[in-house]
């Protein structure tokens, strides 16, 4: 009688079907990969910039330099970031190191990949640290 008298005032409450749990557990594993992958994208991944070092040669507010046999090159003021020999970085103006047409500077560059529409791809410099 004892038995009875606990169970009598209980609601009965029905168990969720296997297929209900399944799936909600597979939606959880699911979102918590995609969450680690995402943050894992986040923090592992390269800038894709290269850094060489080289010998530049100015002409004004143009400047190329030759590494490993391949010519790269920028033009005009404000195109490139730069950092003077103090480590000071400079944006908006020509790299103090290249003012000089005619002469030569060792530089270190960074420099990334692009790939235009038409599938034409070249190396863009993006900075120049005077300081090499």
């Amino acid at each position: 009688m004892a038995a009875a008298s606990a169970t009598a005032g209980a609601a009965w409450i029905p168990r969720p079907p296997r297929q209900v749990i399944r799936a909600a557990v597979a939606a959880l594993v699911a979102g918590l990969i995609g969450v680690a992958a995402f943050v894992a994208g986040q923090h592992n991944h390269s800038s894709g910039v290269t850094v060489l070092t080289g010998l530049a040669y100015t002409g004004g507010q143009q400047a190329s330099v030759v590494v490993d046999g391949y010519a790269y090159g920028f033009e005009g003021v404000g195109s490139v970031d730069w950092v003077d020999s103090q480590g000071v970085t400079h944006m908006g103006n020509w790299p103090s190191c290249l003012k000089v047409p005619g002469t030569t500077h060792r530089i270190k560059f960074g420099y990334v990949p692009v790939t235009a529409p038409d599938g034409m791809g070249w190396r863009q410099i993006v900075w120049v640290d005077c300081r090499a």
